[in-house]
């Protein structure tokens, strides 16, 4: 009876192995195919594929992503302060005064607004900031990425605030601090990483919208614009434009931005992973 049961865990282990490798063979197969011909491009292009603006469809020049390099960072930086001081405003509502109506309203309706489909939110945008200023702008895509962003930052927000124990609202208190000195100096510095970590995967989340972006940016890709009330570009959209299209050099482009891209958030899940990793110990 032993030994059965000793062969049956070992056969639930190997069969749990095996589903997991069957899950992550797509992604292996997602990430290999990213950097063999990413690595191409980037090889076969050099540094100006930083530095350049892509070519005309029938070049064979590679050119290069900088206008959709610089705008995603442009737009994304541009979201998260607003981001941030909307979703953690609501968090401390929510967290200090649940049983208010307003609180309650406001966690209906920021958990709510995750399951509305982002290209709703870019025509909303598009009808809120880019009609009106008319023109496309990176201010409206940061817009957009905001609101996208917003659920997710407020959910995160929340829970790193509810972690804190009461024990440290309590002796805030007992030393003559008043509700939002103790949620200033003291909750939200015990809660700094966990609320970092959020701000890195919201970044993240922001810097891979691509139906956000397909009504507010504009698509911009002839130069590299720094100012947010002009025309911009993002990676995520140039690779949707040129992998749709028939010509070779697109292609290449686009294996070249992914790589990019994957790069970025495997730099960002490395900064996530050590902060986690010092909440730990």
């Amino acid at each position: 009876m032993s030994r059965w049961r000793d062969v049956r865990d070992k056969l639930f282990i190997l069969l749990v192995i095996l589903m997991s490798a069957i899950a992550l063979l797509p992604l292996l197969h997602m990430i290999i195919t990213i950097a063999i011909n990413g690595i191409q491009t980037i090889a076969r292009a050099g540094i100006r594929f930083f530095t350049d603006i892509p070519p005309p469809p029938i070049s064979r020049d590679i050119g290069g992503i900088a206008p959709s390099l610089v705008g995603s960072f442009i737009t994304t930086l541009t979201s998260l302060p607003i981001t941030i001081a909307l979703a953690l405003s609501a968090a401390i509502l929510s967290t200090e005064f649940p049983s208010n109506p307003l609180s309650r309203l406001t966690d209906i309706l920021s958990r709510s607004f995750a399951s509305i489909p982002t290209i709703v939110v870019s025509m909303f945008v598009y009808a809120l900031v880019v009609v009106p200023m008319n023109r496309f702008s990176a201010l409206a895509g940061a817009v957009a990425l905001s609101l996208i962003s917003l659920p997710y930052a407020y959910t995160s927000f929340s829970s790193a605030l509810r972690s804190v124990p009461q024990t440290y609202r309590e002796a805030s208190y007992s030393i003559g601090m008043n509700r939002w000195q103790t949620v200033i100096k003291v909750f939200i510095p015990i809660a700094r990483k966990a609320i970092v970590v959020s701000i890195l995967i919201t970044f993240a989340r922001a810097m891979g919208e691509t139906a956000t972006l397909l009504f507010t940016v504009g698509r911009y890709r002839v130069g590299v614009n720094i100012d947010i009330r002009a025309p911009t570009d993002t990676i995520p959209l140039l690779i949707f434009d040129f992998i749709t299209t028939p010509f070779k050099v697109y292609h290449e482009i686009a294996w070249g931005a992914a790589l990019v891209l994957l790069f970025i958030y495997i730099a960002i899940f490395i900064t996530v992973k050590t902060i986690v990793k010092e909440v730990k110990l």
